[in-house]
């Protein structure tokens, strides 16, 4: 079997060609278990797909994505502009396209190396703003927000070691009291005028991923609402920057989101047997 492996700002994936539907969604599952391990296997944070659209959908083709622990994500915004970008270098798609994901029809500009994605709105009346919560000891303000995935945003102005923020991160996601369907965790410190960093603990991950790109578009919108920072706002995740411009509606009921960053496709080649065991 031919793969692709891709990454959006070091947040790194596993591409299958899967339009003529070769692979069920049993095989999607098991591939990425087997393939997404690092050292014993290809290794990636993710697996993606192309499937794919009906005529009917008015798109190019559709997304789908699997965490490395086997679970469907509904969306994820690096790998939806690496994905993007493998559709244009390899002729399935021109810039911009359309394409669909579970959390709805995406719009994508591709000038290679990078990739601006339209997010579409984000209801902020289902966003939560103005709480708190614990975490190894530590009292956080946080934002809450769905942006396709659900985002726990942690402000501080602390700069803590990847050791304590995988601990903490792991203790949030799985605050099933606050986060039933568990959220990915964003510790998010604000390093200039315009400027967020973030380092985000990933559901379905596991651990610190290098770059998110849903939760890029989460921190832009906390820093917003909660210090003002005018858009675009740039955010530096420990893979590299992404840019997010955001236009809030009247009222501030909803903001329109795009996430801008790099891509690159790194490697294609075969899988072997031995890729899977």
């Amino acid at each position: 079997m031919d793969f692709f492996k891709v990454h959006g700002n070091g947040n790194d994936f596993i591409v299958l060609d899967n339009r003529e539907g070769r692979l069920s969604d049993s095989d999607l599952r098991s591939a990425a278990m087997a393939l997404c391990r690092r050292r014993a296997s290809v290794g990636a944070d993710g697996l993606m797909a192309v499937e794919r659209a009906g005529e009917a959908e008015g798109v190019d083709f559709r997304m789908r994505i699997f965490n490395a622990d086997g679970s469907e994500a509904a969306m994820c915004g690096n790998g939806a502009r690496a994905l993007a970008r493998y559709a244009y270098e390899r002729g399935i798609a021109a810039s911009p396209m359309r394409f669909a994901t579970g959390a709805g029809m995406v719009e994508a500009t591709v000038e290679p190396p990078f990739v601006e994605l339209d997010m579409g709105n984000i209801d902020l009346a289902r966003g939560t703003f103005g709480w708190s919560l614990r975490a190894g000891g530590v009292t956080f303000p946080f934002v809450f927000l769905n942006v396709g995935v659900p985002h726990c945003v942690l402000l501080t102005d602390e700069d803590y070691s990847r050791d304590a923020m995988r601990e903490m991160g792991r203790e949030v996601r799985w605050n099933t009291e606050l986060f039933p369907e568990g959220a990915n965790v964003n510790f998010a410190r604000r390093t200039a005028s315009d400027e967020m960093s973030a380092v985000t603990y990933e559901r379905g991950v596991e651990d610190l991923t290098d770059s998110c790109g849903t939760g890029s578009v989460a921190v832009a919108i906390a820093a917003a609402e909660v210090w003002g920072i005018w858009t675009p706002i740039r955010v530096t995740n420990p893979g590299g920057v992404n840019t997010v411009r955001l236009d809030f509606a009247s009222g501030n009921g909803s903001v329109h989101a795009w996430l801008k960053g790099g891509t690159a496709l790194v490697a294609s080649g075969v899988l072997l047997e031995e890729a899977w065991a």
